[in-house]
């Protein structure tokens, strides 16, 4: 039985949201807010979300202020771990894991 891959169209969302981030990185402004990522990109928010918490999660580094989630905010602040990181490295890290 063949490993399940995913769509391109994760692919490319993942290639997306990992510019976005590095690009914000290189400038040295700091976190990203998940609705942030999603204007630049275009994609919804829930997208946003979901791919960095299954796909790049080794990758970045993810706040989430307890004191607002204690009045119905939920905010995710999200910076790469290491900003010198290549697309090429990520693009293998996914293949080996086997979840592209």
């Amino acid at each position: 039985m063949e490993k399940t891959k995913f769509y391109k169209k994760t692919f490319n969302n993942i290639i997306k949201i990992f510019n976005v981030l590095r690009e914000y990185e290189k400038e040295e402004k700091g976190f990203l807010t998940v609705s942030k990522i999603s204007k630049i990109t275009g994609l919804h928010k829930w997208t946003v979300s979901r791919i960095l918490d299954l796909y790049l999660y080794p990758y970045v580094e993810i706040i989430t202020p307890e004191h607002l989630d204690e009045v119905g905010l939920n905010l995710k602040l999200v910076r790469l771990k290491d900003p010198n990181l290549s697309l090429e490295n990520l693009i293998k890290y996914l293949k080996l894991s086997r979840k592209i």
